[in-house]
């Protein structure tokens, strides 16, 4: 008997036993095994330390932000006037999970419409959401006119409807949570709309990256972050119309 072929003595019995000999065959699946589970906790690793850094950089971004915002929301400083406009609505810790109260009707609200083609009513209407939801309408308005041009019959080759392009892969679970069927009537894209930004503001806040995910959706989104990118022409845009809309309105 060989000294392999012996297990050490037993604390209990004292006694020797034998042991059934590892074949070569055995130990080389062994070693593989083991190889295989230490490339899957390397993995594993990187994984956790790339998300780390993922989300560092996107609540860094964030919070660089915030450094420059007062209370109601990300601030800026026009250029050739004397006057401070917000980006969008108050940082709020108000989660929806539902629609807010639809019981309006024109007038009912202390409005005043921009100078473009979409009709007064849709204008307050639009107005009446973004103060409910806390989303600046100057904003929501910049969007809707880059988006559809406020064309309510638009509709485009990826299957994006209506004035806010809403994409066809969501309209299953906005009808859901909404209620809406039409996603060309007006009214009810406008609804739809203003719910996607609201939640997309509660996970992400920063304007250039909620309009980001709104236009890529959060994944193409997602992959541009992990770029360092954090704006883009689509975004810039639709800053730049809201700082116009702001100034009209006064």
């Amino acid at each position: 008997m060989t000294y392999s072929e012996i297990k050490p003595i037993s604390q209990t019995d004292g006694k020797h036993v034998k042991k059934s000999p590892v074949s070569s065959k055995q130990q080389r699946m062994n070693k593989q095994f083991k190889r295989i589970m230490m490339f899957l906790a390397g993995a594993a690793v990187t994984g956790f330390f790339l998300g780390c850094i993922v989300a560092s950089a996107v609540t860094t971004h964030i919070n660089g932000n915030k450094a420059f915002s007062d209370v109601g929301g990300t601030s800026y400083q026009a250029e050739d006037e004397n006057v401070i406009y917000t980006v969008y609505g108050a940082y709020d810790d108000r989660c929806f999970t539902s629609e807010i109260s639809l019981d309006w009707t024109p007038g009912d609200v202390d409005f005043k419409p921009l100078d473009c083609p979409l009709d007064s009513d849709l204008q307050e209407f639009t107005y009446y959401l973004c103060k409910g939801y806390n989303i600046d309408f100057p904003l929501v308005m910049a969007l809707m006119s880059c988006e559809s041009n406020f064309t309510a019959s638009a509709v485009s080759p990826t299957n994006d409807y209506g004035l806010m392009q809403i994409n066809q892969v969501n309209h299953d679970e906005l009808t859901q949570i909404l209620g809406v069927t039409d996603f060309l009537d007006p009214y009810q894209n406008i609804r739809a709309g203003c719910f996607t930004l609201r939640k997309l503001f509660e996970k992400y806040q920063d304007p250039n990256l909620v309009l980001m995910a709104y236009n890529l959706g959060e994944t193409g989104a997602a992959n541009l972050w992990k770029q360092g990118v954090y704006s883009t022409s689509y975004t810039d845009k639709i800053i730049t119309l809201q700082k116009q809309y702001t100034l009209e309105l006064g």
